[in-house]
């Protein structure tokens, strides 16, 4: 599939004129789901609620400030600095195999002061945006051109690998293939990269570059008797509190299995489980639908860019969103493998909350220059 779409540059549109072509949908739409993480995070089985959701809405302000501003510029002023971007991405992570935070045997934080930055949620963000700046400029079918972008993503990549952080690895995967399928690159340049990692994967189990629990954790949701192991605890306890839940819920106020303590990480990676408790089959069918309008609208936007930059900007974004709901709905159901990915806005977690907010500050500069540029070209 390739973009037929030319670089057009944006004119001088005034800050009122982009103002009136906010995307509503989308900013309400982002509100309501920042807005339900602080809450699940609050109802969420732990001691500490109030210094979790009081956390959690920090991270929401934080976001805000940096969205506001990014909404306001030009995005393409973004493709003059591909470079530094890029750099940015890999100073980060190497600074994270440094004088990175070890915690639950991975080192993925830098501390900055009080505060823990988790640098691996910032890079899916501006890889996006280096991947998009260098699909815009080549023909990505050109086997040179979609080798030198494979180069690009996967040195982030395996730094992210090394922390070990192999969800978020998959989503830099996910993203490079979807971004280049979008920008041009050909059926049999992308069959023969899904073999290939599909071969890297097994040599990696085969040479025990991936540790024994992370096996564990892939393979366990297709062996429905790992629920007897500890292996298998975590998603069987998360299934039977989904479960429990029926189709209204228990109830915000319930002693649930979170409660007592049976679901782990409960207000991080599997706080779907803890949410299908208290709020039933109904309550998650609103939380989906919430996301499925947000994915529309990313990808409305990227119908209404007038330039590749912008409309491979959110696809990538998208593309985040997206997996990270399908894997961490379905690991918590028993149906995905355990990576550790987040629910996007739902689950604890300043760095993934403040890049997800300003992902969203960065489509809407996309959609409101587009729609800025639209209006003025209708009125001459």
């Amino acid at each position: 599939m390739s973009l037929s779409r030319t670089s057009a540059k944006p004119g001088n549109i005034g800050l009122s004129g982009r103002l009136r072509s906010v995307d509503p949908v989308l900013l309400l739409v982002s509100l309501a789901l920042s807005a339900a993480g602080i809450f699940a995070v609050y109802v969420a089985g732990t001691e500490d609620r109030q210094y979790y959701a009081a956390n959690q809405s920090i991270g929401f302000v934080v976001g805000l400030v940096g969205a506001v501003p990014l909404a306001l510029l030009d995005y393409q002023m973004l493709k003059r600095h591909l470079r530094i971007i890029y750099g940015c991405v890999l100073f980060m992570l190497l600074a994270v195999t440094v004088v990175g935070v070890a915690a639950g045997g991975a080192q993925r934080w830098i501390a900055v002061g009080p505060v823990q930055v988790q640098p691996s949620e910032f890079a899916k963000l501006f890889m996006v945006i280096v991947l998009a700046g260098f699909f815009s400029e080549v023909n990505v079918g050109k086997s040179l051109n979609f080798l030198k972008s494979l180069g690009i993503v996967c040195l982030p990549a395996l730094l992210v690998f090394a922390q070990p952080d192999l969800g978020t690895a998959l989503v830099f995967g996910a993203v490079f293939f979807t971004m280049s399928f979008v920008a041009g690159a050909k059926v049999w340049q992308l069959g023969l990269l899904t073999a290939a990692g599909g071969g890297l994967f097994a040599l990696a189990v085969k040479l025990k570059f991936l540790e024994e629990y992370q096996v564990a954790r892939l393979t366990a949701f297709l062996d429905p008797d790992s629920g007897l192991t500890d292996v298998g605890y975590q998603v069987a306890q998360s299934k039977t509190a989904i479960g429990s839940g029926g189709f209204t819920g228990k109830g915000l106020n319930a002693t649930t299995l979170s409660n007592l303590g049976f679901v782990p990480e409960d207000h991080t990676d599997f706080i779907f489980a803890n949410l299908a408790e208290r709020i039933g089959f109904a309550g998650c069918l609103v939380l989906l639908a919430l996301f499925f309008v947000l994915v529309w609208r990313i990808l409305h936007v990227a119908t209404i860019s007038r330039d590749r930059f912008g409309v491979l900007v959110a696809v990538g974004v998208a593309t985040i969103l997206l997996f990270h709901v399908f894997v961490n709905v379905g690991m918590t159901m028993g149906i995905m493998p355990v990576t550790g990915i987040p629910l996007p806005f739902i689950s604890y977690g300043r760095s993934s909350l403040v890049v997800s907010i300003i992902s969203l500050g960065l489509l809407q500069s996309i959609a409101m220059r587009s729609r800025s540029e639209d209006a003025k070209h209708a009125s001459v």
